[in-house]
């Protein structure tokens, strides 16, 4: 998928985790993870899936659920292979951001009852847990973004932000690439009303066309539309880790994020 190249990313200085908000450590012993050894896994494979099941119970343990992570929330494998796989992606980048592994010990256990071997990974860790919970009030609403285009289509929604005055970015992304398609070098940063509706593109100078990548039959495309409070610069690589990464590095209380995907036959 390609819509027309209109990106212009402001410089700025990084923004890191303890720049966005406050956290605690806790600590959390005895994680466990499991994950079945198959046909399909490999020893090496499921040792890696068994230890980041250890991580996500460590997180649990340590009172954070995962939907840390859950403006991916609405994918599913129905939504096709990729975008699972993209989703997983995100889902071992943000835990692995959260967690800081002290100790780990791997098994491999036997299950004589279904007959199927294991590998089993249990860990103490360090979980960096955010002091900052997400402002109730704050809420965004989009309409318009279509479940399926046509090749050549126009992209265009219109969006309302509830409770305060706040800055816009709109990212876009496939399993192979990446922008943030507002703001652009044609419509420029700025601060939309609380209560008012506006449409993406938020001028008439540009129209958002879909385009597959070439030679693919179907594309699945993601579409992330998040306000904020202050006016957050992006300035990290133009790829799914990296914008996902920094959307949950800005403090949930500043920050109202809408997940939209969609199809390009």
């Amino acid at each position: 998928m390609s819509v027309r190249r209109i990106i212009l990313v402001a410089a700025a200085l990084l923004l890191t985790w303890s720049a966005f908000g406050q956290t605690e450590t806790v600590r959390v012993r005895k994680a466990e993870g499991r994950w079945e050894v198959s046909s399909d896994i490999t020893m090496a494979q499921a040792e890696e899936k068994a230890f980041l099941e250890a991580k996500k119970e460590a997180l649990r343990n340590a009172g954070i659920m995962e939907n840390v992570w859950s403006v991916m929330g609405h994918i599913s494998s129905s939504d096709g292979e990729k975008f699972s796989e993209a989703y997983s992606s995100v889902s071992t980048l943000a835990i692995n951001g959260l967690v800081n592994v002290l100790e780990k010990k791997v098994e491999e256990i036997w299950d004589p009852n279904i007959k199927r071997l294991f590998k089993v990974v249990t860990i103490d860790a360090e979980v960096v847990k955010s002091n900052v919970q997400e402002d109730l009030a704050y809420k965004l609403t989009v309409e318009g973004i279509e479940t399926v285009y046509r090749q050549g289509d126009i992209l265009k929604c219109s969006f309302k932000i509830h409770g305060y005055d706040s800055y816009l970015k709109v990212f876009w992304f496939t399993n192979d690439e990446a922008a943030m398609i507002y703001p652009n070098e044609y419509e420029g940063n700025r601060l939309f009303k609380a209560g008012e509706e506006y449409s993406i593109p938020v001028t008439d100078d540009i129209d958002l066309v879909m385009e597959k990548s070439k030679n693919v039959d179907t594309e699945y495309v993601n579409i992330i539309i998040l306000a904020t409070k202050k006016d957050y610069a992006y300035v990290d690589p133009m790829d799914f880790q990296s914008i996902m990464s920094w959307i949950y590095h800005i403090p949930a209380d500043q920050r109202v994020i809408h997940h939209d995907a969609t199809i390009i036959k």
